[in-house]
């Protein structure tokens, strides 16, 4: 209903689309709550994933040192 009055051809050009209803809409569907939960659920994930290619890269390079040289550094 809203991209009806959106995009009504005729009475529009190009450089004068409104974009109120659909900003309207987003605003009325999303709430800042939101927004911040899923920032934060995926810096949450990124900070894991993070943390496992740091441990996993340390538990690489102790094996292939201790392979080469025969001593188990930690």
């Amino acid at each position: 209903m809203f991209l009806a009055r959106l995009f009504q051809v005729g009475e529009t050009t190009a450089g004068s689309v409104d974009f109120t209803v659909l900003l309207d809409a987003l605003k009325n569907s999303i709430t800042p709550a939101q927004v911040l939960g899923v920032l934060a659920a995926v810096i949450g994930v990124g900070m894991v994933f993070f943390l496992m290619w740091l441990g996993v890269r340390k538990a690489i390079t102790a094996f292939t040192s201790s392979l080469a040289k025969g001593k188990l550094r930690i």
